[in-house]
């Protein structure tokens, strides 16, 4: 009975659309996260240092302007490893569940860490702990939102 059912569900999960999804969406959203995060550092800036009000409101402006700004950067820079998560999501044919959500997580943060790792490699960049954790961070937090807004349900 169990491989029935995955059968139904293997015929009506489609892997090109979970893997365009990735494609389209997994690098933007990493992108748009540290853009937020760009943009509330700077935001919080403003207000620590005792600006005036128009400061304020100038760096709010910034930063709602550099979030779109990241978010395409993050595209570009994420296509290879948002590629690689949607192909092997779609592979493993996760849902959109606790355990297809945290698998997301997990390959999006390995993917996203295996490619930064290869740009340092490849670059005149000097390795650094504080990139690891940070594409572990990006990685896994934009694998889960993709999967959140674009898995097919169970």
């Amino acid at each position: 009975i169990m491989s029935l059912n995955t059968n139904e569900s293997s015929e009506n999960y489609s892997k090109s659309s979970v893997i365009a999804a990735y494609l389209f969406f997994g690098g933007a959203i990493g992108g748009g996260l540290i853009g937020l995060i760009v943009a509330m550092l700077g935001v919080l800036e403003a207000v620590l240092q005792n600006a005036v009000l128009q400061n304020i409101v100038r760096s709010i402006v910034i930063a709602v302007l550099a979030i779109p700004g990241f978010a395409f950067f993050g595209f570009i820079v994420g296509l290879i490893p948002a590629t690689l998560t949607g192909c092997l999501v779609a592979h493993f044919k996760l849902y959109r569940n606790h355990k297809g959500l945290s698998q997301s997580a997990i390959i999006s943060a390995i993917s996203t860490t295996i490619c930064a790792l290869l740009f340092i490699v490849f670059s005149d960049i000097n390795f650094s702990i504080a990139v690891c954790i940070f594409s572990v961070l990006i990685g896994s937090a934009s694998g889960y939102l993709t999967g959140l807004f674009t898995l097919p349900r169970p």
